[in-house]
């Protein structure tokens, strides 16, 4: 018997997840040619979604996303074409950069319809058990010297350099430690989703209180043990904007789910760092030096550095920058263009990139798109009735609010990934409402 169409399309997206958080332990131990090959796998997973989804019937949210998708494109169509110009290779790489990766939110809306409230269920779970082999890795990994083959990076260069605290910063599974980072933060929001979500007998084990605790434990020992502030802070901020959300919706229901387990961690947080105090070592070693840091500079320092470089291009570059993509892990390997405009800087952060890559043109583009993607989930969390759908949306939103706001959406292929599903999943969450409340007006006529 074949598969549904639904149920093909959740094994892709459990396929892709699966991926992202191993590749880059995998590839550690592939030869060369296999690790690139294993590089591009995300993306032809994604390929895949795309016949999909020309092939299924969607719903009307569902065909909404895609017209959002296509509005995207056609924005980004002209700096594509200027892609052309510079590097026809950076045309297919452009695209795959800033178009690919929406394509995984549609997939979710078609995987997940209204009556598939526990698949929905599993996929949240799947997501939230990943803890498990990640930060234990994490964990192994600080106590392995640094020549270890788990402690080096995919090509096998020594990470010693990343060190901090006397430890090193680790990067469990992924490729690099601020891949571990974004990785936490997903599943953070579907931990938080997972303590609302409908409760079933079929996954009772995964309900229960003790190992939710447990999680909860994993996920603060990985945020910290990872060393860096990425993890730390978002892990803090989308528990308090989800925290707030629900107070502003449902504030009785928010005292007893959210603000006794906040309190219960808050007590035990520091009989653990007293048990492994290496575990915070690395972190509290880059902490440290917030002290004598001025803050406001730090913060400011990526938008005043890329404005500034806008005076050293030409005018066609400060409009449409560089060639999009040109400053993603792996393009040097396919486009020369790419790999010497990489040779004499590196953008690490989001805002940096673009400016770089499509100039004052895709900055409003897609700051604009992504701030409206913002929004439009903001107002989807807002329509939601049900309780249970809505308190587990209100961390889907932490987390699309602080990616969407300041991700590095542009050079993180897998953070963009896991942006576009937690978009899906919210999406997911407002259907399974429609159709609750349209069971329920059934039930009374």
């Amino acid at each position: 018997m074949y598969d549904s169409k639904e149920k093909k399309i959740r094994k892709l997206l459990y396929i892709i997840i699966f991926i992202l958080v191993f590749e880059g332990m995998v590839r550690k131990i592939l030869p060369d040619f296999l690790s690139v090959i294993l590089f591009f796998v995300k993306d032809l997973l994604c390929l895949l979604g795309l016949y999909y989804i020309y092939n299924s019937s969607l719903s009307n949210l569902s065909k909404r996303i895609v017209k959002f998708f296509m509005i995207l494109v056609h924005l980004i169509f002209p700096l594509l074409l200027y892609n052309v110009v510079l590097d026809p290779v950076l045309l297919i790489w452009g695209a795959k950069t800033y178009l690919l990766y929406l394509v995984v939110a549609i997939l979710m809306t078609i995987a997940f319809p209204p009556d598939a409230k526990k698949d929905f269920k599993k996929f949240i779970i799947f997501i939230v058990v990943l803890l498990v082999p990640t930060v234990l890795t994490a964990i192994l990994q600080i106590n392995l010297p640094a020549s270890h083959w788990l402690n080096r990076a995919v090509g096998g260069e020594s990470l010693e350099g990343f060190s901090a605290g006397g430890k090193l910063r680790v990067s469990s599974t992924f490729s690099f430690t601020a891949q571990f980072s974004f990785f936490l933060l997903f599943v953070a929001s579907f931990y938080f989703a997972n303590l609302f979500f409908e409760k079933h007998k079929k996954h009772y084990f995964f309900d229960n209180k003790l190992l939710q605790i447990c999680l909860g434990f994993l996920l603060i020992t990985g945020a910290f043990i990872t060393g860096g502030r990425t993890a730390v802070l978002g892990l803090m901020l989308i528990t308090l904007i989800g925290a707030i959300l629900i107070l502003l919706k449902n504030p009785g229901f928010a005292l007893k789910k959210i603000l006794i387990p906040i309190i219960l961690v808050l007590f035990l947080f520091p009989v653990l760092k007293t048990w492994k105090p290496e575990y915070f070592a690395a972190y509290e070693e880059r902490s440290g030096g917030d002290k004598n840091d001025d803050v406001l500079d730090r913060v400011l320092a990526p938008f005043t550095g890329a404005i500034e470089s806008l005076s050293e291009k030409k005018v066609y570059e400060v409009i449409l920058g560089k060639g999009l993509g040109v400053m993603t892990n792996g393009v040097q390997n396919i486009s020369s263009y790419a790999n010497l405009m990489r040779s004499d800087i590196w953008t690490e952060n989001d805002f940096s990139t673009i400016v770089w890559e499509g100039g004052v043109y895709l900055i409003f583009v897609w700051y604009g798109f992504r701030l409206f993607i913002v929004f439009y989930s903001f107002r989807l969390w807002y329509s939601i009735r049900n309780n249970n759908y809505s308190n587990s949306a209100a961390f889907l939103i932490a987390y699309i609010i602080i990616t969407g706001l300041t991700g590095t959406l542009s050079i993180q292929p897998p953070l963009a990934i896991y942006f576009w599903i937690t978009f899906g999943a919210i999406i997911s969450l407002k259907r399974f409402d429609q159709y609750d409340n349209f069971l329920n007006r059934k039930k009374i006529t």
